[in-house]
């Protein structure tokens, strides 16, 4: 389970940030800056900003563009990561991509953060893309952050917590290494036998390594797992430091390997990858094309997350952008508020923080108000649990009282006889997935292709065609299947599973929902968050409430009803006991089909031979050593993100993302022990294992 991540007991001595639990500095006291450039990017070959020689930013070999994966232990205050952001913005080409992976244990505030980056007089011409950094600086929350900066081009990945239980669970390769803890005499976990070995399984043949420590300790641990070590000049008079390469195929044993069934390749795209022992993941020809198919939510935020990693993408969609589910007026954005952790909180929770950064980043539409979810006094010592579960912060997830949970909802949530408390989540809100939709197609390398059903898709030398009903065909190296709508056959010796009226191996079920726009004139108390249980209510906009939302199984036709205005007026007047002596004005409605899985996490990842899978793991029943089993069977360049359900303006940002770092073979943004919960072919292995297809995610 998460638990809450340390705070840094610091302190400032002189001007300089001290930890008092290491009792070491945060930065050298003679100049950050100049110490970062000198031992972390000239170390490892890189140009700073003002080198005349860009060094290894200037090209990566065997690629058509320049694509570079670095690591670091120690985020600290930042400073090496804006170094090296500065110095690629001034020498790599144009359309170069820099994944910076970075450990820390116990994160910084944004503006403690803030203060001991620019306490070095160097770092002022930087003050910009500090100000950038601290605003996105992701939540005191344990896993991992994604944000992106410079259009996308610029990906920093956060692993918040402990190095080994992080590393172990991650999917890259880095070419660089900066080992940037506090001092192997007052921090011995960071430079420790089992954390360098997760360091040298993080690299491939050719990677360098480099670090302010010259200690022998460190050296000789090092060369043990294969890095060449040599002892050069250190910063601001310091004898020595240490640069290092990476000279024999690393040894992975460490890394928590996931089931073949579930392994997906570096590279699971139909470029022509390197093996992994002899260059980086990324010396290979990258994708530079890719079709989606949908243009709701799921197809937009892939089609904008392939685009910002350079791909030229073509989005078609049979009707219109954002019809179907995204068409709703308006959405909750929100966790999976549960008493207990499952595969499924786990995923919404991630993709709910995911999603805030990447909707603010390219405009998205957002009114972070909040929600409130109502709880009995019966239910609180288990939302107790979960909140220490969880291990947010409490300014984001706290059990509030009846009085307080009163006083931030603007009204009551029960009767006064019975006083109910709630869950607050701060940073929760609402949005309108259609504009949500148009600011992610919002973006150069995206053509929008309207009224196109698809009417076959089939592999071509170097990708993937896909035909129209109309004749026209397309063609690209990748394609993300983005809807359930396409039809039975379509995909020859494919899953029939992503053709919706063909389910052998995914359990695709639909369900029809509604929302209501009302209106409460004269109503003082009218909601100022969403409130949110079983139902919910949002905060009014021009004077409506939107409420919802409806589960039909049985009748699927779209229409709105007034039956089911009923269903959304009961729960406003559950939820809100202050408004049930109004009549309520009907300003509209909308309904529409969500598709989902049972187990209630959205599919997302590489799409798998469906025969040749069943063929490849056919004894699984029999236990893990029952066969030697070959790698999982996936179609090179073929993704599918479907079934995102009620919750798809949370989870279409993180499966977009996920697809897009398999696409191109950049670090992975979902750990994994995860990992299993999202891919397309786990319903394949609960039915190959002889259960149910829709039991939990194993």
């Amino acid at each position: 389970m998460p638990a809450r991540l340390s705070i840094p007991d610091i302190e400032w001595r002189d001007g300089v940030l001290f930890s008092r639990a290491h009792d070491d500095a945060y930065t050298s006291q003679r100049g950050a800056r100049v110490e970062r450039e000198h031992v972390f990017l000239r170390g490892n070959g890189f140009g700073a900003e003002g080198d005349a020689d860009g060094g290894r930013w200037m090209h990566a070999a065997g690629t058509e563009r320049a694509r570079h994966v670095i690591g670091e232990l120690g985020f600290g205050t930042g400073v090496t990561f804006l170094s090296a952001w500065a110095a690629f913005r001034a020498h790599a080409p144009a359309d170069a991509q820099l994944d910076w992976v970075s450990v820390e244990g116990a994160p910084l505030d944004a503006a403690t953060l803030s203060c001991a980056a620019l306490s070095d007089p160097a770092m002022a011409p930087l003050a910009p893309l500090v100000a950038e950094l601290a605003r996105v600086l992701p939540a005191h929350v344990r896993g991992i952050h994604r944000r992106a900066f410079d259009g996308g081009r610029v990906r920093l990945t956060l692993l918040f917590g402990d190095v080994l239980e992080l590393l172990t669970v991650m999917d890259f390769t880095a070419d660089a290494w900066c080992l940037d803890g506090f001092s192997p005499a007052r921090n011995a976990e960071m430079w420790s036998e089992e954390a360098l070995a997760q360091v040298a399984a993080h690299t491939h043949v050719g990677s360098t390594l480099a670090t302010y420590s010259a200690a022998s300790a460190v050296g000789d641990r090092l060369s043990a797992f294969g890095f060449r070590v040599a002892r050069t000049p250190g910063a601001n008079g310091k004898r020595e430091m240490i640069s290092a390469t990476m000279e024999r195929a690393p040894d992975r044993k460490c890394i928590r390997a996931l089931p073949k069934w579930f392994a997906v390749p570096a590279v699971a795209s139909t470029g022509s990858a390197a093996a992994p022992d002899e260059a980086s993941s990324r010396n290979h020809h990258a994708p530079s094309t890719a079709i989606v198919i949908g243009a709701g939510i799921a197809g937009a935020t892939a089609a904008r997350a392939l685009a910002e990693r350079g791909l030229r993408v073509t989005v078609l969609d049979a009707g219109r952008a954002a019809s179907g589910a995204s068409a709703a007026p308006r959405a909750v954005l929100a966790p999976h508020l549960a008493s207990w952790q499952s595969p499924q909180t786990r995923i919404v929770a991630h993709a709910f923080l995911h999603a805030r950064a990447v909707m603010e980043r390219i405009g998205a539409p957002l009114d972070p108000c909040g929600m409130v979810h109502p709880v009995n006094g019966d239910d609180e010592w288990g939302y107790q649990q979960a909140i220490a579960d969880w291990g947010w912060p409490d300014d984001m997830l706290r059990l509030v009282q009846a009085d307080d949970a009163t006083a931030v909802a603007g009204t009551p949530l029960c009767s006064r006889e019975s006083p109910e408390g709630a869950l607050l989540v701060r940073d929760a809100g609402t949005t309108r997935p259609a504009d949500t939709v148009r600011a992610a197609l919002a973006h150069p390398a995206i053509t929008l292709r309207e009224q196109v059903p698809v009417a076959r898709l089939h592999p071509i030398a170097g990708g993937w065609r896909v035909d129209a009903e109309d004749g026209r065909t397309f063609d690209a190296q990748v394609v993300v299947i983005a809807t359930a709508g396409i039809p039975a056959g379509a995909l020859p010796e494919m899953p029939e599973a992503l053709a919706s009226d063909a389910l052998p191996s995914v359990p695709f079920d639909a369900t029809r929902g509604q929302l209501s726009t009302l209106s409460f004139d004269g109503a003082a108390a009218v909601p100022h968050t969403v409130v949110s249980a079983n139902g919910f209510a949002m905060p009014p906009v021009d004077g409506a409430i939107c409420a919802g939302a409806t589960f039909e199984h049985e009748r699927l036709a779209t229409p709105a009803t007034p039956h089911d205005d009923a269903i959304n007026l009961g729960h406003v007047e559950r939820l809100l006991p202050e408004l049930a002596a109004c009549a309520p004005a009907r300003r509209g409605a909308w309904a529409g089909i969500r598709t989902s899985v049972h187990d209630h996490c959205p599919i997302a990842g590489p799409v798998v031979a469906d025969g040749a899978f069943r063929q490849a793991f056919a004894r699984l029943a029999h236990g893990p050593v029952a066969a030697q089993w070959t790698d999982a069977p996936v179609l090179p360049g073929l993704f599918a993100t479907l079934a995102h359900g009620s919750r798809g303006t949370c989870t279409a940002f993180l499966a977009a993302e996920l697809i897009a770092d398999m696409a191109c073979g950049t670090p992975r943004c979902v750990a994994d022990d995860l990992l299993p919960a999202l891919l397309p072919q786990r319903f394949l292995v609960r039915e190959l294992r002889g259960g149910p297809r829709d039991r939990a995610a194993d």
